[in-house]
């Protein structure tokens, strides 16, 4: 990508660029749909980003290796993530410098592992190094959050951008997104994970997510509680009783469950609990699949076929849904049986043929003089 970069920049720009950033894209092992009713997530940066050649300029001028530069950032191209970032930056008072950029990316664009997160991240670790802003892995978290809620205009939660910006090397990252305190978890030795892209459009995400949004407020409401961080299985059982309706109280036990299983899962890859590491991963994967309704029949034939496979320790749905991707964790040296066994198995349903490929768990945002 850094060569494709450079030839880039030297048909766009005279002279060389002056500093290189890069940012990953993220999967999410467990903590589906949690985010947002500020529960506990466990994402893990991955070896697939956005790299960024860069330098202070008079204006600013963004060019990406994949899109044609017809595209106008104004619009709803891609260049609205950077200028989203940039006015995020100023609304907090900062002054970040007009540039110049190239982008490249081998991220799989809505396939679910965040793209758009990785996008703004390798601007803002840009402008940080440029224009000496001194803003921590936390801070350009938080800018680029604001950026894609209120510049941008989706609600999400942070994990996306704390995953990108605060990725640590061979470890998830455990986040409280009520806290927003984090801390990194070893993957157990002999562990791999594998991204397993159905290649479905995730057509339905935006809306769909949004509705979940309001679902989840409405059912906290009705148990009574801030969030549904805040709720219990018992609480749960007493406002269905008093007239809680059916969606809200399915909705509602996912993020109850769901935020279990976290836990559950932290201790599983700490004592490198295969068994019970599997378990979990079923179980969040049916509760997204009954009680939050957010697979498709892809995901779900998808997780039948990795978990029939050699080597498959779990798997699940990963990200928003409605497509998109699953993961699996597999044991070391089992890839290519693996995906040889999975992808044999799904192809038997007719869908399009997936991208199936390892991952490892990388080191979020940076960015350095050229």
């Amino acid at each position: 990508m850094l060569q494709n970069a450079l030839e880039r920049w030297a048909a766009r720009f005279d002279g060389p660029p002056t500093v290189v950033s890069q940012a990953p894209g993220r999967v999410n092992l467990i903590g589906e749909h949690t985010d947002y009713n500020e529960g506990l997530v466990l994402p893990a940066a991955i070896d697939l980003n956005v790299v960024l050649l860069g330098r202070e300029a008079d204006e600013d001028d963004f060019v990406s290796v994949q899109v044609p530069d017809s595209i106008d950032y104004r619009g709803p191209g891609w260049r609205r993530y950077a200028q989203a970032c940039r006015a995020a930056l100023e609304a907090r008072g900062l002054k970040p410098p007009p540039i110049q950029a190239v982008v490249d990316s081998n991220l799989p664009g809505g396939s679910g592992l965040s793209s758009s997160a990785a996008l703004e991240l390798a601007f803002l670790a840009c402008w940080n190094q440029v224009g000496g802003l001194g803003l921590s892995s936390f801070d350009l978290a938080e800018v680029a959050w604001q950026a894609e809620t209120e510049f941008v205009g989706v609600k999400v939660g942070r994990m996306d951008q704390m995953a990108s910006s605060m990725g640590v090397e061979g470890s998830a990252l455990f986040i409280d997104m009520r806290t927003l305190e984090s801390r990194p978890c070893r993957l157990p030795d002999g562990v791999e994970i594998v991204i397993l892209d159905t290649r479905k459009p995730r057509a339905l995400a935006a809306s769909k997510y949004n509705e979940r949004v309001e679902e989840c407020a409405r059912a906290a409401a009705a148990i009574g509680v801030p969030s549904l961080r805040d709720a219990s299985l018992e609480a749960l059982e007493g406002a269905r009783l008093a007239g809680l309706d059916d969606v809200g109280y399915r909705r509602a036990r996912h993020v109850v469950t769901e935020n279990g299983r976290v836990i559950a899962l932290l201790d599983a890859l700490d004592a490198n609990n295969r068994r019970q590491i599997g378990r979990l991963l079923a179980e969040s994967h049916e509760s997204l699949r009954g009680d939050y309704e957010v697979t498709v029949p892809e995901l779900d034939d998808m997780v039948r076929s990795a978990r029939m496979a050699p080597g498959c320790i779990g798997a699940r749905m990963t990200g928003a849904g409605f497509g998109g991707c699953c993961v699996a964790l597999i044991e070391t040296g089992s890839f290519q049986d693996f995906k040889a066994a999975t992808t044999g198995s799904y192809d038997m349903y007719g869908y399009v043929k997936p991208d199936i490929f390892a991952v490892t768990a990388s080191a979020g945002a940076s960015c350095q003089w050229y």
